[in-house]
């Protein structure tokens, strides 16, 4: 219900020429900023394998490459840079990040140098990157802005959520922007605190124009970051606006989180409206032409339209209603429990369905705390924490702001499996499913969760579940009670065996090395006498997991097939010899 896919495309000479046309409002920002102490920032670029992966043809390191090569023209000289990558000098190595540029002027070829010398390959370590980045600037002691472009997930055992709470207690002015290019709706929930719990701003991009975009308009806020200009009074000041904006009537001016677009009032064919000019700043003063526009003002996901003239020789004030408010929202395992800390996502959905029964998403989050800014009206909040799901509906008041702890009534199931009592953790080829307990008409249960890693926490909702473990072949099944803000520690014994199988011609000969194939087959059959396979390899010398058990081995080699008994006790691992002419 929550989850959507938009359809992918991509037009790298459309990017192109959008790029130069954003980079021309940073070139007039440095002239207009060229007194303000320089900001320094490090772009930190996705060098993992899977920025091979292509968009309609085109990989996505070329996408970037192309883009980074764009916004650096008319780059604003009152920014110094430094790039990192990471993941692109090893396989499975999360200490690979690198600093290809230090921070300081930008030199677009040396930049460029190094950007197009990144061969994706290795691994995601995003929390260890920030860190490193912030760590690059200084960022206890100076303002720091980190700029993250990544196409994944963090794959090194790190919460880039904790992370970026913990740099931003410990910084003077720190800030990440993230841009999530080409990435799932679940990989935007946990990709979004990163920029959220730092103050910075979460974009996503599915193509190269989406992704010129995205990234122009993080440079854009990086160069609007300072601070705000005491307003002129009404009869001074340049020909043009001076924009700013009330949640309410009556409230105060907004002081942070607005963004204005200056449109031309006429339309061309397309009923598109050409831009004149923008800004990230809550107040400011826009000089422009004398003409009509339409002016266009976001907070959060409210946006309000407005028309104006600015008249020859005037600087017309423009204060516009957002009619918005505030939600914050969180969420605790129980009623009037303790306020969950991590792993939380949340969507702001309209109250009605279209014909499909879908809702209109307003907005959503990865933080496990967030305060949306919505325009005022009647909402859903759903929430989810693992597979633990939420849903509640809220009213937005102008001006006000409006509270709430969802209560996930969630519960904890913590795994791992031994082969046999008493053995150790197994450390590999285990997987896990968590199915319903009920089953439909043809014997199948419904499944609520899954997991390939040898021990897992699953988060459920309270409840009964049957909790299936395979290890190799051997299955077992294990009926498992959730309860609300309660953990299930759980160790399943498989009672599996794990088999290193050789074939010989004769007795102390040489291992055979092909041409081998190899059935375990229950040594008892259905009642129409049919033998069961349980696993079969082409490999000359395979290792089986397999339930414990007595089985027959058949061995085929040169078109002869041998068949022998082979017996495994639960925790046992051992090779198997078969000497196909004893």
């Amino acid at each position: 219900m929550f989850k959507s896919r938009r359809k992918l495309s991509i037009a790298i000479a459309a990017a192109s020429a959008t790029c130069s046309a954003l980079t021309v409002a940073g070139a007039q920002e440095t002239t207009q900023s060229e007194t303000a102490a320089p900001q320094s920032v490090m772009m930190v670029v996705d060098g993992s394998g899977s920025m091979w992966g292509q968009i309609d043809g085109v990989s996505k390191i070329e996408i970037a490459r192309g883009v980074i090569d764009g916004v650096l023209d008319g780059w604003n000289s009152n920014i110094q840079l430094g790039v990192m990558a990471y993941g692109h000098r090893e396989k499975g190595a999360c200490s690979d990040i690198e600093t290809l540029i230090s921070v300081g002027p930008v030199e677009k070829a040396a930049v460029m140098a190094k950007v197009n010398a990144i061969n994706p390959k290795g691994k995601t370590p995003i929390s260890a990157s920030v860190r490193k980045a912030a760590e690059a600037l200084k960022y206890t002691e100076d303002k720091a802005t980190v700029i993250l472009v990544s196409d994944g997930l963090e794959t090194c055992n790190a919460d880039p959520c904790a992370v970026a709470t913990e740099l931003e207690a410990a910084g003077v002015d720190f800030t990440t922007h993230v841009i999530g290019f080409d990435i799932t709706e679940e990989e935007k929930a946990d990709l979004s605190c990163l920029a959220e719990n730092t103050g910075g701003r979460f974009m996503s991009a599915a193509d190269a124009t989406e992704l010129t975009t995205a990234l122009a308009e993080t440079v854009e806020i990086v160069a609007q970051a300072e601070p705000e200009p005491e307003p002129a009074p009404v009869d001074e000041g340049p020909q043009g606006l001076r924009v700013s904006a009330k949640l309410c009537e009556t409230c105060d001016t907004v002081k942070d989180n607005m963004f204005w677009w200056v449109l031309e009032a006429e339309q061309d064919l397309e009923g598109n409206r050409k831009e004149s000019d923008r800004t990230g700043k809550a107040t400011d003063i826009l000089e422009l032409p004398a003409r009509d526009y339409i002016v266009r003002a976001r907070y959060g996901v409210a946006f309000v339209d407005t028309t104006v003239t600015v008249e020859p020789g005037k600087l017309t004030d423009l204060v516009v209603n957002m009619n918005a408010g505030h939600f914050r929202v969180n969420a605790a395992a129980t009623q009037g429990g303790e306020i969950l800390k991590d792993n939380m996502f949340y969507w702001i959905l309209g109250t009605t369905t279209d014909l499909e029964g879908n809702r209109k998403e307003f907005d959503r989050s990865g933080a496990a705390n967030h305060t949306f800014r919505l325009p005022a009206g009647d909402y859903l909040v759903g929430a989810r924490h693992g597979k633990a799901f939420s849903e509640e509906k809220i009213t937005i008041a102008p001006g006000e702001l409006t509270d709430n702890t969802l209560d996930m009534n969630v519960g904890y199931l913590k795994v791992n499996a031994v082969m046999a009592e008493g053995g150790t953790p197994i450390a590999k080829d285990m997987f896990y499913w968590v199915l319903e307990t009920t089953t439909d008409l043809e014997g199948n249960r419904k499944e609520i969760d899954r997991s390939g890693s040898s021990a897992h926490i699953f988060r459920l909702s309270a409840g009964d579940y049957i909790l299936r473990s395979r290890h190799g072949k051997a299955y077992k099944d294990t009926q498992v009670s959730i309860t609300a803000g309660g953990l299930v520690d759980t160790t399943i014994v498989q009672e599996s065996a794990r088999v290193k199988l050789t074939a010989v011609q004769t007795k102390g000969g040489a291992p055979l090395t092909s041409d081998v194939f190899w059935w375990a087959i229950q040594p008892t059959g259905d009642l129409e006498g049919t033998e069961k396979e349980i696993d079969r390899s082409g490999s000359a010398q395979p290792i089986m997991t397999l339930p414990a058990g007595d089985y027959i081995l058949a061995v085929r080699y040169g078109g002869k097939t041998t068949r022998v008994p082979m017996s495994l006790k639960a925790g046992e691992e051992k090779p198997f010899e078969v000497v196909l002419n004893p």
